[in-house]
């Protein structure tokens, strides 16, 4: 006889079904508390990555050589915003700490990490006293103030370099006899050249060569020619004439002039005035020089102003019209349109962007896109034409340049240097620095011929 099930008794399938819920349950809350708790550790790391401000130790954990009179640096780093300690209070950052913070606006990872290894509280002040020993001719405290800011950057990237630029060859120098300025050291002219290179577009694109003596050679073998025979017969003599094109390096700097209350107030403008300042004017001069430059005293040996360019006549003079541009792409041979890219000055971009078609509507726009600029700045701007990119530059007005930028050549002579001297007169101290470059566009036959470039004037 069946015993009877009483409605207090779960079923079997109800304890089952409890069972799993139960299960269930304790998987969703494991799994909870695991990713919370992955979130919070990855939370933390990042925080502690980005973060200019170390924990606080414990005050048992305190080393003793961080245990320092009030308001003077810790020696456990050499970082922005590091911890200073009091003999009973301790105060976790600097007043000067958001000034670097903004500076990081805008940087990749690898960008704000260089930067905070060569610009923090410390760096300028270290950076400061080694100005200041220009001044003052302390040749031995500059050299130890210079060793100093480089081996702190070396702690903190892995890299190193000789303290002096040029002159006899000694244990700390390898260069060979030259002008003698001294280099920046090495956090300050990491920074100048992050500054140059964003202000100067075409150094990312054309072909830069390290020039180790002040003239260098760039060698020229043109492409061969190919032809077809017959059976026994003989191929005709393809055979290149190898040339070379010099390039011999000038200076290209800036020179501000500063007081003594400059030098003395604030490390902080002065180390900008030696890195963003001085590198984005420089980087501006280098695009100014390949754009206009005909070799006169002082220039570099050719800028696409001076080089000898095929200019591809426009339909109708002086007015530039979207079939002068379709002949100007075309104007290219294939083999150097695929890394080809449009250069203009802002004058001229303005023009282009009023070539109209029979309805009035800009040809270089789509037909439903609403009103936009043409240029390489403005990241809602229509930035190609013929899907190539454009970049403004400061070529002369009414010059189209279309070509691929890796057949320009900039030469690069050793580093960035730095000198000061006192105007007697005013008690003002002036400031140069500078670099030695030059460029020219890289012959493909014989020198001063080239097929990768093509230029419409009107």
């Amino acid at each position: 006889m069946d015993r009877e099930t009483t409605n207090d008794e779960p079923t079997a399938l109800e304890a089952m079904q409890a069972e799993l819920a139960s299960a269930v349950e304790t998987i969703r809350t494991e799994s909870r508390d695991a990713a919370v708790g992955a979130v919070r550790e990855f939370a933390a790391s990042l925080g502690n990555e980005r973060s200019r401000k170390p924990p606080i130790p414990k005050k048992d954990e305190t080393p003793d050589e961080a245990r320092k009179p009030a308001g003077e640096r810790s020696a456990l780093g050499d970082r922005g915003g590091e911890a200073l300690y009091a003999r009973d209070l301790r105060v976790v950052g600097d007043t000067r700490d958001r000034l670097y913070a903004r500076m990081e606006s805008g940087r990749s990872i690898v960008e704000v990490e260089e930067l905070r290894a060569a610009r923090n509280p410390r760096m300028d002040d270290l950076a400061q006293e080694w100005a200041a020993t220009l001044i003052s001719r302390n040749v031995n405290r500059r050299e130890e103030l210079h060793a100093e800011l480089n081996g702190r950057y070396w702690e903190s990237l892995g890299y190193s370099r000789a303290p002096l630029l040029e002159g006899l060859p000694d244990a700390s120098s390898g260069f060979a006899v030259g002008s003698g300025a001294d280099l920046l050291p090495l956090p300050l002219a990491s920074q100048l050249i992050v500054e140059r290179d964003k202000a100067s577009k075409f150094r990312s694109m054309v072909n830069t060569f390290p020039m180790t003596t002040s003239t260098e050679r760039i060698p020229i073998l043109p492409t061969m020619t190919a032809n077809a025979r017959l059976e026994n017969a003989v191929y005709a003599d393809g055979s290149p004439t190898s040339d070379g094109a010099l390039l011999h390096a000038k200076d290209v700097g800036v020179s501000f002039s500063a007081g003594r209350n400059f030098l003395e107030d604030s490390a902080f403008n002065l180390a900008n005035q030696l890195t963003v300042v001085a590198g984005g004017a420089i980087g501006a001069e280098e695009d100014r020089q390949i754009c206009v430059s005909t070799a006169n005293a002082g220039e570099i040996t050719e800028g696409f102003g001076g080089a000898t360019i095929t200019d591809i006549a426009e339909t109708t003079a002086t007015t530039i019209g979207f079939v002068d541009l379709v002949a100007l792409y075309y104007g290219v041979p294939e083999q150097y349109r695929s890394n080809a890219k449009w250069f203009a000055t802002d004058t001229t971009l303005q023009d282009l962007l009023q070539i109209l078609d029979s309805q009035g509507r800009p040809v270089l726009l789509g037909g439903l896109d609403s009103p936009r600029a043409i240029n390489d700045l403005d990241p809602d701007a229509v930035g190609t034409i013929l899907n190539k990119p454009v970049f403004e530059v400061p070529l002369a007005d009414d010059f189209i340049l279309f070509g691929d930028p890796m057949w320009y050549a900039l030469g690069t002579r050793a580093g960035i240097r730095v000198d000061a001297e006192r105007a007697v007169t005013t008690g003002l101290w002036t400031w140069v620095i500078d670099e030695r470059i030059d460029g020219r566009v890289i012959p493909t036959s014989a020198v001063n011929t080239n097929a990768s470039w093509r230029k419409v004037v009107y």
